[in-house]
């Protein structure tokens, strides 16, 4: 098959590939997870197995992927993720609003967690469940639709690992390393890559 023939279904990741879990699972048991991913790349045995989890709901239907971002991201608590109030919340640092607490003691409540420790915060909101941390799955892609598309979809609905179906059940990942990897492939005489 050549290049200009490829479909998204000839370098997506199959969904077999990705280990799965519950969306009910504690945070903690999905880090597990991860903790072997690790041990498995020091010991160079990482082929094959992707930094992304898909999450199931209790029939087993994917209902959302959790990542090593989704993780980093989790740890902000929930008052704090209106987009609204943080960029409120910036400005007022540096300004005179900060020192009348009446006016701002909502805005410091909701921040507070900024001046404690790391330590403190990962304590704290690794108690939460997959399911308060995983990004939803957005079935966007079939597995005839073009690379185009892909890369396309990928940075207009900025999403990095849009979900592929085939006949409405999801079948496959795409990401973008393989898009990256293909894009290689193809400029390689023209970029001196071979």
């Amino acid at each position: 098959m050549g290049s200009e023939d490829k479909r998204v279904k000839d370098i997506m990741a199959h969904i077999e590939e990705y280990e799965k879990i519950d969306a009910e699972a504690p945070l903690c048991e999905a880090l597990q997870h991860l903790k072997k991913y690790d041990e498995r790349r020091k010991a160079g045995e990482d082929a094959g197995f992707h930094k992304t989890m898909l999450v199931t709901d209790s029939s087993g239907a994917i209902v959302g992927k959790v990542s090593f971002y989704d993780f980093i991201k989790g740890l902000v608590p929930e008052p704090a993720k209106d987009r609204k109030l943080s960029r409120k919340f910036s400005s007022m640092v540096s300004g005179r609003a900060l020192e009348v607490a009446d006016q701002v003691g909502d805005m410091q409540e909701r921040f507070k967690w900024l001046h404690s420790t790391f330590f403190d915060l990962v304590k704290t909101e690794t108690g939460k469940k997959v399911k308060d941390v995983m990004s939803p799955t957005y079935p966007l892609l079939t597995e005839d639709d073009t690379i185009n598309k892909a890369i396309y979809i990928m940075f207009k609905e900025n999403i990095r690992q849009p979900m592929v179906t085939r006949d409405g059940e999801i079948v496959g990942v795409i990401n973008l390393m393989a898009v990256f990897s293909e894009l290689r492939r193809i400029a390689g005489d023209e970029c001196f890559l071979r």
